[in-house]
Formats: C-alpha cells, sequence, structure tokens
C-alpha cells in the first residue's frame, strides 16, 4: 500500500485538483508499484515527476525539475487525464531504464542514450 500526502491544498478553486491529484497519484502507484512518484498542479496546469528521476536528471544530465506537464487546456476528464498520466509514467520509466511494474527500489536510472549535460551540448 502506498500513503498519499497532500503538500499544499491551494485556495479553494484548487479543491478539484488535489482530488485529481490524488487519484493520478493513485493510479500511477498502482500501475507502478514502490516508484516515488510526484504530483503537483501549478497554475492549473498538472506536473508529475519521479522522485528518483527528478534528482538524477538534476545531478548527471544538469536538468532541474525533470518530469512531465501537462497543461490545464489539456486536462480533460479526471479519466482522461489519469490515463494520460500512467501511459507518461511508463514512457519516462522506460526512457531512464526502469521496466515498467515493481520497483525493487535499487535499481538507479540511465542516461538516455542520445543525451548530453548541457553544458556538454554545446560542444557535442
Amino acid at each position: 500500500m502506498m500513503d498519499i500526502t497532500v503538500i499544499e491544498r491551494g485556495n479553494a478553486d484548487e479543491s478539484s485538483l488535489v482530488d485529481l491529484g490524488c487519484q493520478i497519484a493513485a493510479m500511477l502507484a498502482k500501475a507502478y508499484p514502490m516508484h516515488p512518484w510526484i504530483v503537483a498542479f501549478q497554475g492549473g496546469a498538472m506536473i508529475v515527476r519521479h522522485e528518483h528521476i527528478n534528482a538524477f536528471a538534476a545531478g548527471a544530465l544538469k536538468r532541474e525539475g525533470f518530469g512531465f506537464l501537462i497543461p490545464k487546456e489539456k486536462l480533460g476528464t479526471p479519466k482522461e487525464v489519469t490515463r494520460s498520466a500512467v501511459i507518461a509514467g511508463g514512457a519516462m520509466l522506460e526512457l531512464f531504464g526502469y521496466p515498467r511494474g515493481k520497483w525493487d527500489g535499487e535499481r538507479l536510472p540511465e542516461v538516455p542514450k542520445d543525451w548530453v549535460p548541457k553544458q556538454e551540448a554545446n560542444f557535442a
């Protein structure tokens, strides 16, 4: 079982986004157990990050805030956005060498084959 922690409730207008974020987190946890997902909303857009991939991208690739974003105009219904989040989450796992499914907590992310750190990109 996984815990869902609401870090920031936001204002009254954002209460439906908190509920949607919890639904998305629950579906990601069901589809990809034991992976540390972070679901947030900012400016009405949904942002999903994998805690370890995000930290790895910041350290190894010099790319801060790695995750995926669904803008508010593309959120759609809760069912649609939850489905999109699960598909995008699986694609993110594969991109960094994680299998889709339960995580053992030990495997580390891999650098995607075509990526280089920012400061090296200008010289490649």
